[in-house]
């Protein structure tokens, strides 16, 4: 009889084994074994690996995603970038494609990313027209499409169509790197408050004195149309100075007024 306090079966308490069990099980240690060795002897790296190893060494810096490209044979170094801080790295991403990696010490991986099925991905584009949600170019425009997070993965957005839309390349560089100076827990902090007037005066009393944009507002209220609406509540409630940037393309919680 099998004892479980011994920890193993002895070979004549083993079952017998099939002999094409013992075949695959002699084929996959020794294809194992040849790809370890191969690995060790050649010093062969994956291309997310080559990115990570020339981030470090080139720790602070700013790095294009084109010296990227060349360091790693991959062409699609924005969405290793994503993965690898997803995994816990911190990299700082700007609009215009640079990326640095800010830290040499690995932290806690971030929400789990689901990807995203090619059958759900051209439902997506489909639905939105084969056209970029943000600046409404397209493939006949000369530029690449991508599915984005609205509400990012790292802030606890799901990976289902309500919360898929089509960018294209330039567009979700651009809101990668305002989105990426977020800090991730705050943001997932804001975004589980049950309605939209409570998620967008945590947003601003978690940002005082600064510039918040519209967009990040929107965003925030989860696509609420009403959101302009339930910012004047929050003002009309609380008696917070929160108003709107020359521009009126951000507002302002001047906090030191109250």
């Amino acid at each position: 009889m099998y004892n479980p306090s011994r920890g193993s079966r002895t070979p004549a308490e083993r079952p017998p084994s099939h002999p094409s069990l013992a075949l695959l099980d002699t084929t996959c240690t020794r294809y194992f074994c040849f790809a370890g060795f191969v690995e060790m002897t050649t010093g062969k790296r994956s291309g997310k690996r080559l990115i990570l190893d020339h981030l470090q060494e080139r720790l602070g810096e700013w790095i294009h995603n084109q010296e990227l490209r060349d360091v790693s044979g991959l062409n699609d170094t924005p969405r290793v970038i994503r993965a690898l801080r997803q995994g816990g790295w911190q990299i700082e991403v700007r609009g215009d494609g640079y990326n640095r990696l800010l830290s040499s010490e690995k932290g806690e991986p971030r929400g789990e990313r689901k990807g995203v099925s090619k059958k759900l991905r051209f439902h997506v584009l489909q639905r939105d027209g084969f056209r970029c949600r943000a600046c409404g170019r397209g493939p006949d425009d000369d530029v690449k499409l991508v599915i984005d997070h609205i509400i990012p993965v790292d802030w606890g957005g799901p990976t289902e169509e309500s919360n898929l839309q089509s960018l294209c390349e330039e567009c979700n560089s651009g809101k990668q790197a305002w989105t990426g100076g977020n800090p991730p827990e705050l943001m997932r902090e804001i975004l589980y408050k049950p309605t939209v007037e409570a998620r967008i005066e945590a947003l601003f009393d978690s940002f005082p004195d600064e510039d918040i944009l519209s967009s990040l507002i929107q965003l925030v209220s989860k696509g609420a149309l009403d959101w302009q609406r339930a910012l004047r509540k929050v003002r009309e409630r609380t008696g917070k100075k929160i108003r709107p940037t020359t521009a009126r393309t951000a507002y302002r919680y001047d906090k030191g007024e109250d």
